[in-house]
């Protein structure tokens, strides 16, 4: 289950000295701005070279930037910062904020390496430190945490501005195993197909279908979420479910659910390795711009005790009262 973070990992060129702005930089800025507003994706991809291509295909390029201007919208404007040997770096202002903007080129003045940067003055926090609205535990029996928790040891997602208090939560069967047989198929696992629930009352902003479901130990790097559900409180609570079974979400977007409705059915869908949900709270609607807020539910049995206003933490067997 590898984190869920949504970006472009091809890294810079080494650093030397520092250098004045070359002309092919501002060229390729221009180039890129350009294409990127009027999210032409095909431009954008030929501006790479034959290296960032092995890298990074076009589909998860196609979905980093839509992600990005979904985000951040046009870029307006960029400012030189600094060049040190075949990379520079911009500051870009969008409709939304600003971030630095890194690439290389190479010999061809094609991008060799490109990545969004946040700026000095981007370590926001969230506007809100945990739920204000009441949660329950969004299934039913006995689950068992595999990440959660405030340090990376519990919970690799703390990494993620938006997913830092996320949970990625799995079913355990005979001999504390995530699956039966060799585990080669989705129905092996005891998570796969089990019903998942509303946590709270809320209103459905957002729902991915058609995603399908990797086989076990694959991944889906481009539909990161997989299968998804967002749900947004009335205290401006949204709430990230991933990972849903193929066909089985019965919610649309727009609709208004109750604590405890049914939304759809535990999937390999995503960034998934293994038939399992993830769950998360953060304060805004998108993952790029927005902070993870630390998730309590009013009552969970831990290790076979009775628990009020609790956030799970790594390794820990969880379920709802009154099952």
């Amino acid at each position: 289950m590898n984190r869920l973070v949504f970006r472009i990992t091809i890294f810079l060129m080494s650093f030397g000295a520092i250098y004045a702005q070359d002309s092919r930089f501002t060229q390729t800025m221009e180039a890129f701005k350009t294409a990127f507003n009027a999210k032409d994706y095909d431009a954008l991809f030929e501006l790479t070279s034959e290296y960032m291509q092995t890298q990074i295909n076009y589909l998860t390029l196609e979905a980093v930037m839509i992600q990005f201007h979904d985000a951040y919208g046009n870029l307006n404007s960029y400012k030189f910062v600094e060049q040190k040997d075949d990379s520079a770096i911009y500051i870009g202002q969008f409709d939304n904020g600003k971030q630095r903007i890194g690439m290389a080129l190479n010999e061809k003045d094609l991008l060799a390496g490109f990545r969004f940067l946040p700026t000095e003055d981007a370590d926001k926090t969230a506007k809100m430190e945990r739920n204000k609205t009441v949660m329950s535990l969004p299934f039913k029996g006995d689950w068992f945490v595999f990440w959660g928790g405030d340090t990376k040891a519990q919970n690799y997602h703390v990494v993620s501005a938006a997913q830092k208090n996320a949970f990625d939560i799995v079913k355990l069967g005979a001999g504390n195993k995530s699956h039966k047989g060799n585990g080669t198929r989705n129905e092996d696992y005891y998570a796969f197909g089990q019903p998942l629930y509303a946590a709270c009352d809320a209103v459905v902003i957002k729902v991915i279908t058609g995603i399908e479901d990797n086989k076990p130990g694959n991944r889906d790097q481009v539909n990161i979420l997989g299968n998804a559900v967002v749900l947004k409180t009335e205290n401006d609570e949204y709430i990230f479910y991933a990972h849903f079974k193929k066909g089985s979400i019965a919610i649309k977007e727009g609709d208004t659910v109750v604590r405890g409705q049914f939304l759809g059915s535990c999937g390999n869908s995503g960034n998934s390795s293994e038939a399992h949900i993830h769950f998360h709270i953060q304060d805004g609607p998108n993952q790029l711009n927005s902070i993870g807020i630390k998730c309590y539910f009013d009552q969970v049995i831990v290790n076979g005790e009775l628990k009020e206003e609790y956030s799970p933490v790594r390794l820990e067997k969880i379920s709802a009262p009154n099952n």
